[in-house]
């Protein structure tokens, strides 16, 4: 499989999960989209340098050949389902109410201060 066929599929399983198996919907709000160009812009410098500096490299069979700049289009689709999917889950699992306890450690300060044992 191509860096190209597992970006694609990639983006093919991040749309169905959030669309129509987890129902987040994250791609439908406005918010999403102004929070991952946000995170693309942030991508985009920091793969910029990392293959400019050839720490990525990459066999041209196994990419499109469409650049922005040193880094393969195929990079950025790569960084939206794993923004995506990071998001996604993370809101699917907090409709699920994942660890209504809090766990072992140090309670936090605010919450000290506040009499609360239970943040």
């Amino acid at each position: 499989m191509t860096h190209t066929e597992a970006s694609l599929l990639g983006i093919a399983v991040t749309v169905v999960l959030d669309l129509w198996v987890l129902r987040t919907r994250l791609l439908t709000r406005k918010a999403y989209w102004a929070s991952y160009g946000i995170v693309l812009f942030f991508q985009l410098v920091t793969n910029e340098w990392l293959t400019w500096q050839g720490v990525f490299q990459y066999g041209e069979d196994a990419i499109l050949g469409w650049r922005i700049g040193h880094q393969p289009v195929e990079d950025v689709f790569f960084g939206f389902s794993l923004v995506t999917q990071s998001m996604m889950w993370w809101v699917w699992w907090g409709r699920r109410g994942v660890q209504p306890e809090p766990g072992p450690g140090p309670v936090p300060a605010v919450a000290r201060l506040l009499g609360r044992r239970d943040a």
